[in-house]
């Protein structure tokens, strides 16, 4: 009787993901353990002896038989990381910002079996702390299936291609019943899943260096042992939806390996200087079985970034310009000139007053929202006094106007502050009145929505000027 072999052989896959970027980059090292050949974990090797005799009157007597079985392991094996997305320009915005990766990975085993991902941090640079909550997988394992081409298999040593949509239809061996599509017992024959394999899963073809792929898989047929001599194989039907043909010559050995897709949430550390953006590694770990072997080295670099909000204030006197000290030029409202200091007024005198919020950092700040009372001795002063070069409409009851500087033709956009009908998405403003010690909130940045009352976001170098007005009592 003929047995078929089982040495399995390991092949040593490398495979290399790397973009060049300025924010990110992929490094894909030499995997340390590649795809296992051989027969797939699960296979029932069986076979019968039967004795065939007559009895003493030369007539012929029933043949007695005896039957052994005996299941091929699965064989641990870390899994590869196939691809980590998105691709370049990944950073995060914040101390304690999180980012999310879609982590690819594909089986290399024999076999099914749990993947448990594992990931850890490393610093960039001395301008950056590492977060004490590290990396995280969700979900933390994978249980991916595996299995091969079958001896019986008609695609063997025939050149094959799959059109796109079209399909393929494999003989793989049978897997006794067990597993189930997510755990290694449980399972059934004719329960339509083979080797952890079940219709809607991803799947490549490969003798162990080169994968095939990827197939969706369609149609799986699982049926009993039986009595037989042999156990009957099931099979497999796999749908091409790549968009362009595969081409492959499958060979006895060839197995057909799951890929699943799970997510990476990265947490930035602290910036000692949010003006420096920084990088951190991530390094992605694989192990199968507990003890299995670990694919260590697969990295991702996200860069760090920090917001860092200043604010200055200044003051002009617009009914009679008086020069101060700290001059500062500026365009809101037709451009006046405003001063830090050394400005003064009488009774009766209209003071506009000018808040700079700037981002000096590098990432963007979010919420943000500018609070300042009405000044002891004044009272908020409003009108159709703002028209005059700032483009806004004669007649309206106007408290403040708003400005993003940043952009290169800034617009001015009137607050009314009580009435609240500006555009949010450049900023909106609330007053609790117009007396000494009212507050006045000023909501500022790009609110995403045009909403009125919420704190918006500044991107990082963004500058926006808010100007409002007083009556000196």
């Amino acid at each position: 009787m003929k047995y078929i072999s089982q040495n399995i052989r390991k092949q040593l896959t490398q495979f290399s993901l790397f973009a060049t970027m300025s924010i990110i980059m992929f490094a894909m090292p030499m995997v340390a353990d590649a795809a296992l050949q051989g027969q797939a974990g699960n296979t029932i090797i069986k076979n019968t002896v039967s004795v065939a005799y007559n009895d003493v009157t030369n007539a012929p007597q029933t043949a007695v038989t005896a039957s052994v079985t005996v299941t091929v392991t699965t064989v641990d094996s870390a899994a590869q990381i196939v691809a980590i997305s998105p691709g370049a320009g990944i950073s995060t915005g914040s101390t304690a910002d999180t980012y999310t990766y879609a982590v690819t990975v594909r089986t290399t085993a024999n076999g099914p079996g749990t993947t448990t991902l594992a990931a850890t941090d490393t610093t960039g640079g001395a301008n950056l702390t590492v977060s004490a909550t590290g990396p995280a997988f969700a979900p933390g394992s994978l249980f991916l299936g595996s299995t091969t081409f079958d001896p019986t298999d008609l695609n063997l040593a025939v050149a094959t291609t799959v059109a796109n949509l079209a399909t393929i239809t494999i003989a793989v061996p049978n897997d006794g019943g067990v597993p189930t599509d997510a755990a290694a017992t449980g399972g059934a024959t004719g329960d339509n899943v083979i080797n952890a394999l079940a219709v809607g899963d991803t799947v490549y073809i490969t003798d162990g260096t080169t994968y095939f792929g990827p197939f969706d898989v369609t149609t799986v047929t699982d049926p009993a042992v039986g009595a037989g001599a042999t156990a009957a194989p099931g099979s497999l039907v796999l749908t091409n939806n790549t968009g362009a043909p595969i081409a492959f010559t499958p060979a006895a050995g060839w197995m057909i390996v799951e890929s699943q897709t799970t997510n990476m949430t990265v947490t930035q550390g602290a910036l000692t200087d949010p003006a420096i953006p920084t990088p951190w590694t991530t390094t992605i770990s694989t192990t199968m079985g507990g003890a299995g072997p670990v694919i260590s080295g697969t990295t991702v670099v996200t860069t760090a970034t920090q917001s860092s909000l200043g604010v200055a204030k200044y003051v002009r006197n617009v009914t009679a310009p008086i020069v101060g000290a700290g001059a500062l030029a500026m365009t809101i409202n037709g451009g006046n000139t405003y001063y830090a200091s050394g400005v003064s007024g009488k009774p009766n005198d209209i003071l506009e007053y000018a808040l700079v919020i700037t981002n000096n950092g590098t990432g963007l700040a979010k919420a943000v929202v500018a609070t300042d009372n009405i000044p002891v001795y004044t009272t908020l002063d409003s009108g159709a006094t703002y028209a005059a070069g700032g483009g806004v409409g004669a007649g309206t009851e106007i408290f403040a106007i708003a400005q993003d500087t940043s952009v290169a033709l800034p617009t001015d956009v009137p607050l009314t502050i009580a009435v609240d009908t500006e555009n949010g998405v450049i900023a909106s403003g609330d007053a609790a009145g117009i007396a000494a010690g009212s507050t006045m909130s000023i909501f500022i940045g790009d609110t995403n929505a045009g909403a009125t009352l919420v704190g918006g976001n500044v991107a990082a170098g963004a500058k926006y000027t808010v100007i409002y007005r007083v009556k000196v009592q």
